[in-house]
């Protein structure tokens, strides 16, 4: 096995690509293991994550596991990448670094027949980056606890009980919907970000069920409210979705037997502002669906919070009701 030299002073840039020089001064190759397949796995679910998810999913030694994603990510290896976007943030020279899959760790999934994402670039990684964060934790909770089940989309389509127009369609996940909003009628199709799950628990030897649609995810981009019906606003977002519930529309497209939305802001004002809108739109009486979190952006000075299950175990706000537990 090539020796790495430990000279600092030879120690590459975080934000470079170039590659590991080995004692006997040529690049370090490396060539993927069964370990660095789950990895490559790993960042097809969860499109952005940053190396302590990593390592909250496979487990080991985490610096062990930091170099290997370093030389998996350089040349002449190529097979991960770290989105250059992540520099945006005021001290990202010290947190955690980012990754995804890259077109060569894509093609190793490809050759074994695996589920893989082409590379290709996206506009908002702030946004997408925030789903797979709220994604993976819900997962991390689930692993860590063995009362409560994760149920995928890829089960809930296979599954009986989904309608069959609904796994036939090019858009399963998308729900058209009519509804109004201060008087006036509106239709839109409604598509959650991530896509839609389910909750199974068992507490005490009873089941129950837990089914939303995605995530909402809100970087603080669009307005709370607005005057202009075409625009996109969480006002709207509030009313489609009520609508679906009033309509039992997710019992006829999904075949849900229940229905929670959560929403997660960047920030506790932002979220403060959400809660009170609904309050207003449903003449105070708030609602028992909508469920508020706050995650901060990548791009906060707050600290992010630990690799952990932290989104299904800490209880979620809702308007006018208790704070909602997932996982019991």
């Amino acid at each position: 096995m090539e020796t790495l030299r430990s000279d600092p002073s030879t120690r590459n840039s975080r934000w470079t690509r170039e590659p590991v020089i080995g004692r006997a001064g040529a690049a370090v190759a490396v060539y993927p293991a069964e370990r660095d397949i789950e990895i490559f796995k790993l960042l097809v679910r969860y499109r952005y994550l940053a190396a302590d998810y990593i390592h909250a999913f496979l487990g080991g030694n985490q610096k062990a596991l930091s170099h290997r994603l370093n030389l998996l990510s350089r040349k002449p290896n190529l097979y991960l990448a770290r989105p250059h976007q992540q520099r945006q943030c005021a001290d990202a020279n010290y947190r955690r670094l980012i990754y995804e899959l890259d077109e060569r760790g894509s093609r190793v999934l490809r050759e074994r027949g695996l589920p893989h994402l082409p590379r290709s670039y996206h506009r908002n990684f702030s946004h997408e980056l925030m789903v797979a964060q709220i994604t993976a934790s819900i997962e991390l909770g689930t692993r860590a606890n063995q009362s409560v089940r994760l149920i995928t989309w890829p089960e809930i389509l296979a599954s009986e009980n989904t309608p069959r127009a609904t796994r036939e369609s090019a858009t399963p996940a998308s729900i058209r919907v009519s509804y109004s909003l201060r008087g006036e009628t509106l239709s839109s199709e409604i598509t959650a970000d991530a896509q839609p799950f389910g909750l199974e628990r068992t507490v005490d030897g009873k089941r129950s069920y837990l089914f939303f649609p995605g995530i909402e995810a809100d970087c603080g981009t669009e307005p709370i409210d607005a005057g202009d019906a075409d625009r996109s606003s969480i006002a709207k977002k509030f009313a489609a979705y009520t609508a679906i519930a009033e309509q039992a529309i997710y019992r006829s497209h999904f075949g849900f037997p229940n229905f929670f939305v959560p929403f997660v802001t960047s920030s506790a004002a932002r979220t403060r502002s959400m809660m009170e809108l609904l309050d207003r739109l449903t003449g105070g009486r708030g609602s028992k669906m909508f469920l508020f979190k706050v995650l901060p952006s990548f791009t906060s000075p707050d600290k992010p919070p630990p690799a952990s299950g932290h989104m299904l175990t800490e209880p979620w706000q809702r308007a006018g009701f208790p704070p909602l537990r997932l996982d019991r």
